[in-house]
Parts: structure tokens; sequence; C-alpha cells
């Protein structure tokens, strides 16, 4: 390559760090192997011959391909390309889950993001599958073959009818959700704020009303919205516009209800694109 760049032997040598003689050699016997002359050999230098110019051509594409596959191996082994799969329950249309693939994805473009929205227990045998590399969920999996970090917590939130006499409520606590009906789907979080529901509403001779659904998200929140009955949400919901709905706060007696999410992945995932989503999230929630 250098020899027809440079249209001489002698320089390509010395850019090479060769001996011309070593260079001179190394060209005969591709010649020979390939059949073909590959240059006119001359006092002033040497010239590509129009037989070797398509070879030539061909060799320059080749040494380019290999750059970039050299330049590819290094991304992919430092983590900024490659592949990564993210379980989770949660909505993507807000929250802090949505906002840390968005940085994600911003600062490592080149890494293939996938996600899996699943309940629980699909991920975490999943995650043992080796399916998912991440899986991002409420509550504890309770399995000491995996890693776990906190993450953050949402707020969690009641979807009223928008003519229930709760909505001109200033602030909403539990004791002020007793003897409602509520209906939660079997998708996640919903089991994990049903129990909720029960542990804060239930009291001596009282068992609170709920039940769930083999329904989405999306579909109680449209039976709320036709007045059949009331339910809680994450604020991850809060994403997309839910007409005849509106959201309200629950609050503690300390504050404001939140429910807590985790992400857990195998110890034995050497993966450097997770290892980037972990550092990420490292330094976006170092208290969590």
């Amino acid at each position: 390559m250098l020899a027809a760049e440079t249209r001489s032997f002698s320089r390509a040598a010395a850019l090479l760090r060769i001996k011309q003689a070593t260079l001179s050699r190394n060209v005969l016997l591709l010649e020979h192997r390939l059949g073909v002359k590959l240059f006119e050999r001359r006092t002033r230098g040497a010239f590509v011959t129009p037989e070797g110019l398509p070879i030539i051509a061909t060799a320059r594409r080749i040494l380019t391909e290999v750059e970039t596959l050299q330049t590819r191996a290094r991304a992919m082994r430092n983590g900024d390309a490659g592949e990564l799969t993210i379980g989770f329950c949660s909505s993507l249309t807000a929250g802090d889950l949505r906002f840390a693939i968005v940085e994600f994805q911003r600062r490592f473009p080149d890494v293939r993001l996938n996600g899996v929205e699943r309940d629980r227990g699909f991920l975490h045998h999943a995650l043992h599958a080796g399916v998912i590399d991440l899986a991002v969920v409420t509550g504890d999996l309770g399995d000491p073959g995996v890693r776990r970090r906190p993450l953050w917590s949402e707020r969690v939130l009641v979807a009223l009818p928008d003519e229930h006499p709760l909505v001109e409520t200033e602030r909403i606590y539990w004791h002020d959700l007793r003897r409602q009906t509520f209906v939660l789907g079997t998708q996640d979080p919903g089991p994990d704020l049903v129990r909720l529901l029960q542990a804060r509403l239930a009291e001596p001779g009282y068992e609170p009303d709920v039940e769930t659904q083999d329904v989405s998200r999306e579909n109680v929140l449209a039976m709320v919205s036709a007045g059949w009955f009331l339910t809680l949400v994450s604020e991850s919901a809060l994403g997309v516009n839910h007409p005849g709905i509106i959201f309200r706060e629950v609050h503690e007696p300390t504050g404001q209800a939140r429910i807590d999410y985790g992400c857990y992945w195998r110890s034995d995932d050497t993966s450097p694109a997770l290892r980037r989503f972990l550092g990420l999230i490292r330094e976006r929630y170092p208290d969590a």
C-alpha cells in the first residue's frame, strides 16, 4: 500500500522502518503467489501496473475494514458499543428509568439497547437464562444468586374519575381511601400496590375492597375514567395523557407514599455495556 502511494520502495521501506531489500522481496513473493505483476520497477520509482490497480484497491478496502473492526472491538471491550437488554415492569413514558435509558443512549449511541416488559417472575427467570442482562423491578427477588442495587423510589398516586368527590380534597391520605373500590392489574407493580393497599387500609373488622384483573395498566385506567372504580399507579404512569382521570398523590403521616425500585443482574455477567449502565446508575443515584 505504501509503495503504491509513495511510488517508491525506498520511501515505503523508510516509513515502515524496514530494509528496502526486505520490502522488495515480500512484494516479489506476493506477485508470485498472485500470479500478477503488481509494480513496474523503473529508475524513477515503482508504479502500479494496470493489473495491479484492482488488487491494490481491494487491499486498501480490506485494511480499512480491519481498522474498523479493531475500533469496534475496542469500543465493545470498553462498553462503548455492543448490546444491552433491560427487563422492566414499569411504564417508560416518564420516571427515572426512562431518564436513565435516555441518558445512556445519549452517552453510548453505539450500544444497541433492547427492552423486555414482563412481570417480575418472568424477568427473574429471564435473568438466570441470560435472556436479559438487567432487571429493574419493584420489591425484592429474594435470590442470593443475583446481585442487587437499590435504585429510586416513585410516588404512589391514586387515579380518580374526574368527577369523583376526592378530586376536591386538598391532600389525600390513606384513610380517605377506605370504603372505596379498587382494581389493579396483574402486571407489576400491580401486586405490590395491592399489598400496599391492604396493609394501609385494613382495620379490625374491615378488609379493603381490592381486586386484581388480568388486564393492562392502560385498560385499568380506561375503566377508571368510566367511573367503575379507583386504582393506584406509580408516577412513571404520568407520561401519557389519560382523559377523564385525575391523578393525586397519596400521603402518609410522614410524607408522600412511595414505592421502591431495584435492579438485579447476574454476578457472572461480564458485559462491558452492563458495566457502563451500572456506572451511570451509580453516578446518577449515588445515595441509592
